[in-house]
């Protein structure tokens, strides 16, 4: 019912009585009768006035029913809107977050034995910080089980053996993830291939011919190796790893591990990584900073050791933030500009992933990329490397 006054009837002057009948002859009353009915409706008044107020002291009121809603059962509707979580940066990553890369947005119309020119921008690995090495130091030797996997594509298990037979690289594509559809995967085992036609033979030979094995490839979002080991969590990176575990235990490796859609670029990052630590133990990533072929390449470039040799053995049982710290960099900014015409400045963590970000720049970058004015870069890889 509606609050405040509700009238059930009023006169509305025009002749009808309550019951909407026909008006009655008015008849006349005598003097005394008029007296003797004002004094009655005077008492009745009365009587109704003295109730009224009886009834409205809190002594003698009735507490009403409240039918109103509690919260809990009120018939509007509450509509409760829970925001996504959001991931911070990561402070040692230094990719650009609007970058995309990957073959597959390239427009290939026959997959072969050929250079493919990936549009990508210098993103994923290439500029991540150097945990893209793969090392054990922080990492639990439990492997993972595969996530399923699409069912291996022809074309992509041909390239893959192509590849084997053309450079000696073992490409799994059995129970890996090189993309939802057949296209995609021979696209992205074509990127592999691409990134060893761009590189020299110096370093194709070289981690090809590893002590601890064929320069191996696998591709999946877990982030996990072919043993089944995730060293940095489970989720999409690239890496290399000279060092494995799985249900054989632990044991040297000579290993790439690709997100999926990883473009040419991030490979040949990769690949130059596993050039770096050809002369060195499982895991011993920091000992090749103490090698001529390193410390030829800081003195060119402008990278300066602050502490001595054997803090840079002992960092390699430490986080990499520990190595970090024992170098500093004096040489140009490494500047270049984008795809969109941008200029962006990369800060390299340390000379291992310099080594890795210039070179695959110099050898693999896309074609719409102008090689950066980084001359004392280029001119030792030209040098030294081929």
């Amino acid at each position: 019912m509606a609050r405040g006054w509700h009238p059930t009837w009023q006169d509305n002057n025009n002749g009808s009585g309550p019951n909407s009948g026909p008006p009655r002859r008015k008849r006349s009353f005598s003097g005394g009768y008029i007296f003797v009915l004002g004094l009655a409706v005077v008492v009745v008044l009365f009587m109704a006035a003295v109730g009224v107020i009886a009834a409205q002291t809190p002594s003698s009121r009735a507490t009403a029913p409240d039918n109103s809603p509690t919260p809990a059962e009120s018939p509007v509707p509450v509509k409760v809107m829970v925001e996504p979580a959001q991931l911070a940066p990561n402070p040692e990553d230094t990719r650009a977050p609007s970058v995309t890369e990957g073959p597959a947005e390239e427009d290939v119309p026959e997959v072969q034995l050929s250079l493919v020119e990936s549009e990508e921008e210098v993103a994923s690995s290439v500029v991540q910080a150097p945990r893209t090495v793969a090392s054990s130091w922080s990492a639990e030797p439990t492997p993972a089980a595969p996530a399923p996997a699409p069912a291996p594509a022809g074309e992509a298990v041909r390239l893959a053996a192509e590849a084997e037979e053309a450079y000696g690289v073992l490409i799994i594509v059995e129970g890996q993830n090189w993309g939802a559809v057949d296209e995609a995967q021979a696209i992205n085992v074509q990127a592999v291939i691409s990134a060893i036609d761009r590189l020299p033979d110096t370093i194709v030979s070289t981690v090809v011919a590893h002590g601890h094995g064929p320069l191996t490839f696998v591709s999946n979002d877990q982030g996990r190796t072919a043993g089944g080991w995730q060293p940095y969590g489970e989720f999409a990176i690239a890496y290399y790893t000279n060092s494995d575990q799985g249900p054989g235990g632990y044991h040297a490796s000579n290993q790439v591990v690709l997100s999926v859609g990883a473009g040419t670029m991030s490979i040949g990052h990769e690949m130059l990584h596993a050039y770096q630590f050809r002369n060195v133990g499982p895991d011993e990533y920091a000992l090749a900073l103490l090698q001529p072929e390193m410390r030829s390449f800081m003195e060119a470039t402008g990278w300066r050791q602050t502490s001595s040799d054997d803090d840079v053995r002992l960092a390699a049982t430490a986080p990499w933030s520990a190595l970090d710290s024992l170098y500093v960099y004096e040489g140009r900014p490494l500047s270049y500009v984008t795809s969109g015409g941008a200029s962006t400045t990369i800060s390299a963590a340390n000379p291992i992933e310099a080594f890795a970000i210039a070179g695959s720049i110099y050898y693999t970058r896309p074609s719409w990329m102008p090689l950066p004015d980084w001359p004392e870069y280029w001119d030792w890889f030209s040098a030294n490397v081929g």
